[in-house]
């Protein structure tokens, strides 16, 4: 097409012989008729580049929007993750609990004094292998689960993992919720019952008001089994229903794309962008979805403002049909796109949301926007023409040279790869970026330079330290608690086992307690606690740990001993440190302790065992008197 318009627009070369010429052929065609080829040919390139750009742009809306869609997607994955997570380890826990204690525990005094603080979850329970309520986070009366799903499911199968029920009408918050239950075992393998939690269908969708999926956008979380758990439609809430007829079920069964266009006609009618992933823990999928419709306006109305331009420039060259008025025309119509073009890109550059740099192969900046120069606290002309690396620790930045050199040596493909890397700020802070890498080369396909889009999960990155953190730790004393304390306890074992070592656990019980905290109050027995917490980890090594078991219970791991004196020296230690007064506020305050202890592999030759017998042989301690030390029997 470009060698037609050049040979249009070359004025025809002027014969030295008109009368040869008009003999040997026939007569050349009127200027008329080269205005009418002209005008005919900008019409169809002025059509072509019309039709071309709408394509063009609804491509480049659609796809903007399915990116938008998967971050929203993932972010809602990570939100239910964390969520089944917490309340499998809150499953844990209890479960744990309920082995040690059996029917004596009390889930519902448990709630009461703050030791499960989950709110999201409306009732928590044990239920035992008949179906029976053993103990529940609220007042139940008889009830028996022996039919329920979440109940059957433990009972046939024997897995070690929360399994998320389809909704039920509750039999005692007589609400709609979805139950979650991990499965409790005899000591011997055989089905023990079931620790059971639910959650509302609602809850599962607060997402939703977090972000704007317009009026027709739709959040779902719904199980591979075909069976939605929660979904919200603009303020429409809807759970329990099939969903096999749904584009993204059958699409999930054939692990087809996770992003696509949706008529509608299995849901409602409404075509959206739909973005769909299966999480990777759990047989689940989270699908978010925007109105095509409501996304795409601005897309449709450029496009029929498009259309209506078209015509009209094909009006114009068809009224005027002249060559000056059609070079004009075109002329201009360049000159409006090089300009548009320059300015959409100082647009995007420049007031992006997100922080672009522009590098060569070997890392030196060329450009950077606003965005990323406030990201670093660097102003850009100091960015500009140093090194990328030199912005990051050095061993970040070895990382990241061997991530740009593996980008440089690959073919690239539909999505640009992601790394998740630090940068040191201009005041030393440090900042966590979600870096998209894109590689722009030559017609000779060589790197001319690359594409870094960055954006801040700095935030991101402290909220999952300090999930982490609190997953793991006593929230008053700040110690390990039992799950942390379990997981040292196997690490020690595996470090001693086939040395000439022992391993030793101490159990704790603080002897009094109870009437300090009734006389003093909550806060006073929180502070004596914490006192006490303090007191207990000077009487290890760092190498030991300390742990909160719960209430007044305390547990200490020694790692690595030579001798049984070297544990009994220790928990003499401990007897001495808590017999010593607690000053409360200006009012002395004593107490005593029950120490039970065992040894690897004297007593027992894994954690489990270990810890039950320190916990047997610190109640023959408080039982002989209290106050004293007792050793399980070899």
């Amino acid at each position: 097409m470009d060698a037609l318009e050049n040979k249009a627009m070359t004025p025809p070369r002027q014969p030295s012989d008109a009368p040869e010429r008009v003999a040997r052929g026939p007569r050349t065609a009127t200027p008329l008729n080269l205005l009418v080829v002209l005008a005919s040919v900008f019409i169809l390139v002025v059509w072509l580049i019309t039709l071309q750009r709408i394509a063009f742009e609804r491509e480049q809306a659609l796809a903007a929007e399915m990116k938008a869609n998967a971050s929203l997607a993932i972010a809602f994955e990570q939100q239910v993750s964390r969520a089944l997570k917490a309340a499998e380890q809150v499953a844990a826990f209890v479960r744990e609990q309920y082995r040690l204690q059996g029917r004596a525990i009390d889930l519902r005094r448990w709630v009461e004094e703050g030791v499960i603080r989950e709110e999201m979850f409306t009732i928590i329970s044990v239920v035992d292998e008949h179906g029976d309520i053993v103990s529940s986070s609220r007042s139940t009366g008889p009830v028996n689960y022996a039919d329920r799903e979440f109940f059957t499911a433990q009972r046939d199968a024997r897995i070690d993992h929360l399994f998320i029920s389809q909704p039920v009408f509750g039999r005692v918050s007589k609400r709609w919720l979805i139950p979650m239950s991990l499965r409790i075992e005899h000591a011997d393998g055989r089905f023990a019952g079931v620790v059971v939690m639910a959650i509302s269908p609602q809850d599962v969708t607060q997402f939703f008001q977090q972000v704007d999926l317009g009026a027709q956008g739709l959040l779902e979380l719904g199980g591979l089994d075909g069976v939605v758990r929660a979904r919200k439609i603009g303020a429409r809430s809807e759970f329990g229903l099939s969903g096999e007829s749904l584009a993204w079920f059958q699409r999930q069964k054939q692990r087809r794309t996770d992003d696509f266009y949706d008529s509608g006609h299995g849901l409602d009618g409404v075509a959206r962008i739909v973005s769909y992933r299966s999480m990777a823990d759990y047989p689940l999928m989270v699908t978010v979805a925007t109105a095509y419709d409501e996304e795409m306006a601005t897309t449709l109305q450029r496009r029929t403002t498009y259309l209506l331009a078209a015509v009209g420039v094909s009006l114009v060259v068809m009224l005027f049909v002249g060559v000056l008025a059609l070079m004009l025309v075109r002329q201009r119509a360049a000159t409006d796109a090089l300009q548009g073009s320059e300015a959409l890109f100082r647009a995007t550059f420049h007031q992006a949301a997100m922080g672009i740099a522009h590098i060569s192969p070997e890392g030196r900046i060329l450009r950077v926007n606003e965005t990323f120069s406030r990201m670093l606290g660097r102003p850009p002309e100091r960015l500009q023409g140093g090194n990328i690396f030199d912005l990051s620790d050095p061993e970040v930045a070895s990382a990241a040279r061997t991530f740009l050199r593996e980008q440089l040596a690959s073919d690239g493909g539909a999505l640009s790869p992601e790394i998740e890397k630090t940068y040191r700020r201009e005041d030393g802070s440090l900042l966590w970026v979600c870096e998209a890498v894109s590689v722009v080369r030559k017609r000779q396909g060589h790197p001319a330079f690359l594409v870094l889009v960055a954006q801040d999960v700095t935030e991101r990155k402290r909220l999952e330290a300090r999930l982490s953190h609190e997953a793991q730790h006593d929230a008053l004393t700040g110690l390990a608690n039992r799950v942390r304390f379990r997981q040292r306890l196997d690490q020690a074992l595996d470090a001693v086992r086939g040395q000439e070592q022992l391993c030793a656990v101490l159990y704790i019980d603080l002897d009094g307690f109870k009437a300090i905290n009734d006389r003093h109050g909550h806060t006073a027995g929180d502070c004596l606690l914490q006192m006490a917490a303090r007191r207990l980890e000077g009487c290890v090594r760092s190498s030991d740990m300390v742990a909160r078991f719960g209430g007044d219970e305390f547990g200490i791991l020694l790692a690595s001993l030579h001798s049984r004196q070297d544990c009994a020296a220790v928990a003499l230690k401990v007897l001495d440190v808590l017999a010593q007064p607690f000053d409360l506020d200006g009012h002395p305050a004593r107490i005593s302790a029950s120490v039970g202890a065992a040894l690897y592999p004297l007593q027992a030759d894994n954690g489990a065992d270990l810890l039950k017998q320190a916990d047997q042989a610190m109640y023959v301690a408080k039982h002989a008197g209290k106050n004293r030390f007792h050793c399980a029997p070899e």
